[in-house]
């Protein structure tokens, strides 16, 4: 058998891309992840503790928004390493290839 990958066309790169940006718009305005949002979009008076809220809303929020676009994903790579304030994220490739690969499906 021959496993090769048949590259994907642009335009269908082009298609995915659009879909991801507009679940992750849709999923943004879910009430499960909405309740982030006044603490992402509070005016900080540059406290310590008020700047740490604002981060862990805003990784609340990433990890929602995840959950919401494909639970399966999330579950495979960040559910038993969640993502933690200051850390970048050098998985949301990861996670953004496994939703391409589910809708291949």
């Amino acid at each position: 058998m021959n496993n090769k990958k048949i590259p994907m066309s642009s335009t269908r790169r082009r298609q995915l891309d659009e879909t991801f940006r507009r679940l992750t718009r849709q999923c943004e305005q879910r009430d499960s992840c909405q309740k982030y949002l006044p603490t992402i979009s509070l005016k900080t008076d540059n406290s310590l503790e008020q700047q740490q809220q604002k981060e862990l809303a805003e990784i609340d929020m990433i990890n929602c928004v995840r959950r919401c676009i494909s639970y399966s994903c999330y579950k495979d790579i960040y559910e038993k390493d969640p993502l933690e304030r200051g850390e970048i994220d050098a998985r949301s490739n990861q996670y953004k290839n496994c939703w391409i690969k589910e809708q291949k499906e």
